[in-house]
């Protein structure tokens, strides 16, 4: 009889054991999930912002740019001496 108690309860701390270790499995995944969520935000966000940064470097834009904020071409510059 002594022995069937033994291995009743080495059986249920190993069915706690399990039940732990599914419990942190399950709660990694639940993470694991979120993290690829972010990491997909966060690409479409770099895109949108590489998009951007390509439209505003083009060189009439930055041309809008320096006339906006008072800047002359180098031509007029050396030649208005």
């Amino acid at each position: 009889m002594r022995s069937l108690w033994r291995w009743g309860l080495l059986y249920a701390l190993g069915l706690l054991l399990l039940a732990g270790l599914g419990h942190r499995n399950q709660m990694e995944a639940r993470s694991l999930r979120a993290m690829k969520g972010e990491l997909e935000r966060l690409k479409a966000e770099e895109v949108r912002l590489l998009k951007a940064a390509l439209l505003s470097a083009r060189p009439l834009e930055v041309l809008r740019w320096a006339q906006k904020r008072g800047f002359v071409p180098m031509s007029e510059g050396r030649w208005g001496q």
